[in-house]
């Protein structure tokens, strides 16, 4: 979604700093079994200060408007992780002259254990919004869509917020209860910074299943700053669908920015990129804004890709040729991961995709990409380190990892001379990639977080 709202204020930074230290309260990080264990050098408050348990505690009120009752809210980055945040939200209500869209935003603590604090010391802020209109057997629909672009927040800070639209009563919960429920971010470490964190990295769900609604509270409580998703998010990309993923994610997409790349069952393409606020990169053809991206979370530059077509992935080489080569270039940046649906290199039920290793191959090689991560099929699988198709000598080529497993149905897992480990689709998976000051640790679980399918490390390369 190519929207932007910037507002800028030293005296109110000031203030939510001077709050922060006040009454926030102390943190509580709330791991999947198995994960703090094996990662004890990662700091103890990576996941936001408010507990888990505060995800039941503040409901969305009724809304006064039916129409104006917020759906779908989550979060994404347009801009610097670490000192922005953008919001997202959908709603019935179709005009773009007759409502508002504001988010206010507020430094976790008190603000977790009740939305009129929120309201009684955070930063209002409005954005836009587009109203799409698509064709469901034969029917009209409009989806409107709606973004806040939140800026001048501070770096590895914990924040809450609500998102909508509201007439503002000074110092108390708007009369308007057109708002959501409570959300929570923490924003990244500066570029550059060698604390550790994590991120999660998941594909093809197709769908909200019941298996995700399981499993949605436990994943959101694993610490990570982000969520990162290879596609494949729906069955065919309608808006129905888009309303059943969302609300089987939201513990997750509640707490966790989420940046996702398109993958080939979102077949209503422009459904998908009007309802996430994705980085628009200099240098892409207009047509391919949010196709592709780039952000930067402390020493770990992540790109994402758009590879469901040949020729948009050819579109794409000139930008990710410069985009690599200023990566690579930056001493701030230890570490390049890439992650695009189709898999480079898998020996499931798809297989290779020649397509991308003839496209972006070289060029992931050529410029010390270090991990590559794809889904569509729906399984697990890392690769050895290659370079030019072959097995790289030690020290050197890229490593890819499968992750499409993500309660989708299940594919076979193969094994071929490229493959170091595999695990069947029938375990469904995750993986939590702890990015730590002179390694990436990645841990691969089964869908259930009972069973540990992979642990590899990649050393942080000499460049």
């Amino acid at each position: 979604m190519r929207l932007t709202f910037f507002v800028t204020s030293l005296a109110w930074a000031a203030a939510v700093l001077a709050y922060a230290s006040a009454c926030r309260t102390p943190p509580v990080a709330i791991a999947d079994p198995g994960v703090a264990a094996t990662t004890p050098s990662l700091p103890g408050d990576i996941t936001p200060t408010c507990p888990i348990v505060s995800l039941g505690d503040e409901p969305a009120p009724v809304a006064s408007e039916p129409r104006q009752r917020v759906r779908n809210p989550h979060l994404t980055w347009q801009r610097d992780p670490a000192t922005t945040i953008s919001l997202t939200w959908t709603t019935d209500a179709a005009s773009t002259q007759g409502y508002v869209a504001k988010a206010i935003v507020a430094p976790a603590g008190q603000g977790c254990s009740g939305g009129e604090r929120v309201f009684a010391v955070g930063r209002s802020v409005v954005g836009s919004g587009q109203v799409l209109v698509t064709s469901v057997a034969g029917d009209r629909v409009q989806v409107p869509a709606w973004t806040v672009e939140i800026t001048d927040l501070q770096p590895a800070t914990d924040y809450v917020a609500r998102v909508g639209t509201w007439s503002d009563v000074p110092g108390k919960r708007p009369e308007l209860a057109n708002i959501s429920e409570l959300l929570h971010f923490r924003t990244a470490t500066t570029k550059g910074s060698r604390t550790p964190f994590q991120v999660i990295l998941a594909g093809d769900s197709r769908g909200g299943s019941d298996d995700i609604r399981k499993q949605a509270k436990r994943l959101a409580a694993i610490p990570a700053v982000a969520w990162f998703f290879n596609g494949d998010m729906t069955p065919r990309g309608n808006q129905d669908e888009w309303n059943e993923w969302f609300g089987a994610m939201a513990p997750i997409l509640h707490r966790h920015p989420l940046m996702p790349v398109q993958g080939n069952h979102e077949l209503q393409s422009e459904l998908y990129y009007s309802q996430f606020a994705l980085p628009v990169e200099p240098g892409l053809p207009t047509q391919l804004a949010e196709h592709s991206w780039s952000i930067d979370l402390g020493n770990v530059h992540f790109v994402g890709l758009d590879s469901n077509t040949s020729e948009g992935m050819a579109r794409q080489v000139p930008w990710l040729r410069n985009n690599l080569a200023k990566a690579q270039a930056d001493p701030d940046i230890d570490f390049t991961v890439c992650m695009m649906h189709h898999a480079p290199w898998s020996s499931s039920t798809h297989g290779n995709s020649e397509a991308v290793q003839t496209a972006w191959g070289p060029l992931f090689e050529q410029f010390g990409v270090d991990l590559v991560f794809s889904g569509h099929d729906h399984d697990y699988e890392r690769t050895i380190p290659l370079l030019g198709g072959k097995p790289a000598p030690a020290g050197q080529g890229v490593t890819y990892v499968v992750a499409g497993g993500f309660f989708a149905p299940a594919y076979e897992n193969g094994h071929e001379w490229f493959t170091a480990t595999s695990a069947h689709g029938d375990k469904h998976n995750y993986a939590v990639l702890a990015v730590l000051p002179q390694s990436l640790d990645l841990k691969a679980y089964s869908g259930d977080g009972s069973e540990q399918l992979d642990h590899f490390t990649l050393p942080r390369p000499g460049r």
